[in-house]
């Protein structure tokens, strides 16, 4: 059975609706599934199986995931993907605010990337603040080709 999950749209795991919306896991889908490529979905919150920026080609989309809506203050204290905005390289790492009011995350096609738009502060490894949108990188190799 071919997904009906579009590219950009914010997934979480079924199971957890019944969970404050601030302790799911959340998934971006950068990969719409067709006749000839896998649907692919990639981690936005690190959790228990997977860290974020993780591209995964879920098994059974339909029965395991739904289409959801994530505000900003969502992944507060998590650890995002972001990318820093004076290096330009994603930074994984806890974030700790944001700018701007409570907005629902979306996500938009730059070059070969999707970039939120969210600008969050993370704690970077040298424990200073870095800056960034959100983040997520396509992943297009061959594995994920039918």
């Amino acid at each position: 059975m071919k997904s009906n999950f579009k590219l950009g749209e914010i997934l979480c795991e079924r199971c957890s609706l019944k969970k404050p919306a601030n302790q799911r896991y959340y998934y971006v889908v950068i990969q719409e599934e067709t006749d000839d490529k896998y649907l692919v979905i990639q981690t936005i919150n690190s959790n228990s199986l997977y860290a974020s920026g993780t591209s995964i080609n879920p098994t059974h989309p339909e029965d395991d995931l739904v289409v959801t809506e994530l505000k900003a203050s969502y992944l507060l204290h998590q650890e995002i993907t972001v990318v820093d905005s004076i290096v330009n390289e994603p930074v994984v790492s806890n974030a700790i605010g944001y700018e701007g009011n409570n907005r629902i995350i979306m996500f938009t096609p730059v070059n070969d990337d999707l970039i939120g738009n969210v600008y969050y502060e993370v704690k970077s490894q040298k424990k200073s603040t870095v800056s960034g949108y959100l983040y997520c990188e396509f992943y297009r190799k061959e594995k994920f080709i039918k």
